[in-house]
């Protein structure tokens, strides 16, 4: 996956959209590597340890 790919990939993930959505919207692209683009931008929500902020990217 190249940079901008990348880059694609984790500014959907900030806007809101599930790992299956991504995986879906991204399919030319391994599930593992979005999954850990997902996993990078969702850390800490997913720990728990943090107050999760909803952001609006329309």
């Amino acid at each position: 996956m190249r940079e901008q790919d990348r880059r694609a990939v984790e500014g959907m993930a900030r806007c809101g959209i599930d790992l299956e959505g991504l995986v879906s919207a991204f399919a030319q692209f391994p599930k593992e590597e979005i999954e850990s683009v997902y996993y990078d931008i969702h850390k800490d929500e997913l720990k728990g340890d943090t107050i999760v902020i909803s952001r609006n990217c329309s």
